[in-house]
């Protein structure tokens, strides 16, 4: 599979370490997915693994398109939760130079489909039972032989849109949190902001004419 780039926005939900992490160092870490809490998932990976004779993978995962609920439940729950909006050139250019780096959108497949098809071996880490096609999932894979526990991407601030931070976040906690962040990208007022996805004045507004 060839590595396309567009002009998308892609999310990264995540934590607060994780986000400080990335802007005290400049990089993204790519997981280990035999970790992740879909077992579907990470035993197709080791299947895939197995096939390519490929000792170590790293993903990192996004969504494409706008954030949702299904996205901060399960990959930001929680006070600590953020999303960190990347514009998906800006990200994936510097990558294109690099060996062992893949990225595409995931395929979603019901259970039907995959038990009837041969799936290529190129797009397993691509792939994803139909249940979680609300994700609008992409990735971004390393693979390749390494005794590291992870790896990481470099990144730019340019490339990030803006950082969104949980509306669970009590509202003074949140200035603390804005402030220190600010510190850390170099003041960019418009990049920070709370999550209005629970309780957005807005769209009750709209209600109230």
């Amino acid at each position: 599979m060839k590595n396309k780039i567009s002009s998308r926005k892609l999310n990264r939900f995540t934590t607060l370490p994780i986000l400080l992490d990335l802007l005290r160092r400049k990089k993204l870490v790519l997981l280990n997915p035999e970790s992740w809490e879909d077992r579907n998932d990470a035993k197709i990976i080791l299947e895939y693994k197995k096939r390519k004779k490929i000792q170590n993978l790293f993903a990192g995962c996004f969504g494409i398109g706008d954030e949702t609920i299904h996205h901060w439940k399960t990959y930001a729950n929680g006070i600590s939760g953020c999303c960190i909006e990347f514009k998906e050139k800006s990200l994936l250019e510097p990558l294109k130079s690099k060996k062992n780096f893949r990225w595409g959108d995931v395929e979603y497949m019901k259970l039907e489909t995959a038990e009837n098809t041969k799936i290529p071996t190129d797009r397993i880490p691509f792939t994803k039972r139909w249940p979680y096609q609300c994700e609008n999932e992409f990735r971004i894979i390393w693979e390749g032989k390494t005794d590291r526990a992870t790896i990481d991407i470099p990144i730019h601030f340019n490339s990030i849109n803006k950082i969104t931070i949980s509306q669970g976040i009590p509202a003074e906690v949140y200035k603390s949190i804005k402030e220190l962040l600010k510190d850390e990208i170099g003041n960019p007022e418009h990049k920070i902001n709370r999550s209005t996805l629970f309780e957005n004045r807005r769209w009750i507004k709209a209600f109230n004419k």
